[in-house]
């Protein structure tokens, strides 16, 4: 852990305020869910929550079958960053960073194409593909992470609907 320098004052009821800044850079958004945490030293950490990677080894399972089954690249993320893949050629890999454009991208809410225009606003430093497709993960009205498929052929209907049916099923078991 890195300290950042800054230091606020717990109120009566036990509030802390994050800096605006922190909640910047973290991406931490209102209403968001943050994980409180202890450690040995009696440190307390908050993290972001992620439904999606509670899913543990389910999640890279399931991008394998997806690639097996289809023969696309096929990745599972949350709103922040890659968490499996499996295929040829990934734009990204587990741990890579989402840019910080994927909230937009993602809160359309509906399954997109991705070209190279999305290609470069989802990742920082993505690898030449073939065009893909981005289903939202949604889970009670809030967009969780996404499945994508990289290595679909331009306007492929069942690829979208592979994407569609995998993000819906994701969210069924968060």
């Amino acid at each position: 852990m890195r300290s950042t320098g800054i230091v606020r004052r717990m109120d009566e009821l036990g509030r802390v305020v994050i800096p605006k800044e922190l909640r910047r850079t973290l991406k931490i958004r209102e209403g968001e869910e943050l994980e409180v945490l202890t450690s040995d030293e009696n440190e307390l950490i908050l993290r972001k929550y992620s439904a999606v990677e509670e899913l543990a080894d389910f999640k890279a399972d399931y991008v394998r079958s997806i690639y097996t089954t289809t023969g696309l690249t096929a990745m599972i993320t949350d709103t922040d960053r890659v968490l499996a893949v499996s295929g040829k050629n990934p734009p990204a890999k587990p741990g890579d960073s989402l840019g910080m454009s994927s909230d937009e991208l993602l809160s359309m809410r509906k399954c997109f194409a991705v070209r190279e225009k999305e290609l470069k606003t989802l990742f920082r430093q993505p690898r030449e593909i073939a065009s893909g497709v981005c289903a939202p993960i949604v889970n009670g009205g809030s967009v969780l992470g996404a499945v994508m498929l990289f290595g679909v052929p331009s306007a492929e209907p069942l690829a979208f609907k592979t994407a569609e049916t995998a993000a819906d099923f994701i969210s069924k078991r968060i």
